[in-house]
């Protein structure tokens, strides 16, 4: 028995501990938004117009309260029952309860209900905006991540065949077959790979900061991400025409903006509601105790005296607003100005959007033929590079032709890295603006 405990709590500790699953561009973007701050002020907001909509409902409901009091009187009072002057010691209390309630004003009440309203229905399409610049902006940082892996990967690949070649130069030299400074070329060759590879690795180091900035991530721990992005399947095939009519229609952008136009409209219309008359109406119903604390016999019960002096009442009461220094006036006139103001805000919002989806939608296509190209272009210079690298060990080329074509294939692979990543994050952009959302689960 004990020797079977002691294998098992043995291959318990042997077994190699799970490092972290890496992050997929879905799982970072999420990250971002569940731990973003901007987005849980935003998610406060939203809650702050939800309670400012339930007491602008409230307050269309009528106001009623209660009151009570009591009072000892020694020395001479007033008899409540024959009105005279006595000296005696007495108690008296009262109840009362009363309600108001405002019938018309306006419009202000129904105005405010459908403000704050419209304000609540702005503050989720602000919420739903954070999010979406929360995710596009990690996006970004992800895709740098994943561009710095890649040029990692190419100069550490581009730095092994430099050494190689060396190697063979060097070998050559021994032969007699190369020169001195063909060995010195290729060294400041390999050197020169060196110092790139070192400079994107570092350049890699701060796009991963980046990225946990973005993501609201703690720098001091570990942060793995899939850059194996794959770029299959990833095509846009509707036109522009219709990416634009759904995003001018649909975007949070857009319906923001049309919330906060419809918000200063109703304000508009609230100020031009101050200038007619307000009714209330009013009612209330009230009792009394009466008792002299040496003779209690002198004067009724209690439940006597509250039925005998209750009493009511009911009111209505106008206001005509008639001249207030003009601020009627001048309230009105600035809510026009607010008004007009968000409809050139609603406006430009329009434009700039438009704008956004035309270029994001051409750049996608350009970085779609640029990727296309690119990998003719990587082929082409592989060849040329084979072929150069070929007729230098037969003593054909010199070390600076060589050099170039190794330069050539260099910048030939981060273009199409970058080309290929620039696409797909265009595609997945004009896939947003046509109703996608950007995390896709």
């Amino acid at each position: 028995m004990k020797k079977a405990f002691f294998t098992f709590a043995v291959s318990i500790l042997l077994t190699p501990l799970h490092a972290q699953e890496p992050m997929s561009l879905e799982d970072c973007m999420a990250y971002a938004v569940e731990h973003s701050t901007s987005v849980g002020q935003q998610v406060n907001s939203l809650e702050s117009t939800r309670q400012d909509y339930i007491s602008a409902v409230a307050s269309a409901l009528p106001s009623i309260g209660a009151s009570t009091g009591g009072n000892v009187s020694f020395g001479r009072s007033i008899d409540p029952e024959t009105n005279t002057y006595t000296t005696t010691s007495t108690f008296s209390n009262s109840y009362g309860i009363s309600a108001s309630m405002t019938v018309f004003n306006g419009l202000s009440t129904i105005n405010s209900i459908r403000a704050t309203k419209v304000l609540r229905a702005k503050g989720a399409e602000d919420l739903q905006l954070a999010r979406d610049e929360v995710a596009m902006n990690t996006m970004s940082a992800y895709f740098d991540v994943v561009y710095y892996t890649g040029a990692v990967e190419i100069a550490r690949e581009q730095l092994a065949t430099s050494r190689k070649e060396l190697e063979q130069v060097r070998m050559h030299y021994e032969l007699g077959d190369k020169a001195p400074a063909d060995v010195a070329e290729i060294e400041a060759q390999v050197a020169n790979y060196d110092y790139m590879l070192t400079q994107q690795q570092n350049n890699l180091d701060l796009a991963r900061i980046a990225l946990r900035k973005v993501m609201n991530y703690p720098q001091g721990e570990p942060l793995e991400v899939n850059t194996k992005v794959n770029i299959d399947g990833i095509m846009v095939g509707e036109p522009l025409s219709q990416v634009l009519e759904y995003a001018l229609k649909y975007n949070p952008k857009v319906r923001s903006a049309e919330m906060n136009n419809r918000y200063y409209k109703i304000n508009y219309s609230t100020a031009k509601g101050r200038y007619l008359p307000s009714i209330s109406l009013s009612g209330g119903y009230s009792t009394n105790y009466f008792t002299d604390l040496g003779d209690g016999a002198r004067y009724d019960h209690f439940f006597r005296q509250l039925y005998n002096n209750r009493g009511s009442y009911i009111g209505m009461s106008m206001s005509i607003p008639i001249f207030s220094g003009l601020s009627r006036r001048v309230s009105k006139h600035k809510a026009k100005l607010s008004f007009d103001n968000a409809m050139l805000q609603h406006e430009e919002t329009m434009h700039t959007l438009e704008n956004e989806v035309t270029k994001t939608y051409q750049e996608m296509q350009n970085y779609g033929k640029q990727y296309v190209q690119g990998q003719k272009k990587v082929h082409a210079n592989e060849l040329a590079y084979r072929s150069v690298s070929q007729k230098f060990a037969e003593g054909m080329v010199s070390v600076i032709e060589l050099q170039t074509a190794a330069n050539n294939l260099l910048q030939a692979r981060s273009e199409l890295l970058q080309a290929r990543l620039q696409y797909i994050i265009k595609c997945r952009m004009v896939d947003y603006y046509n109703g996608e959302p950007l995390i896709r689960r």
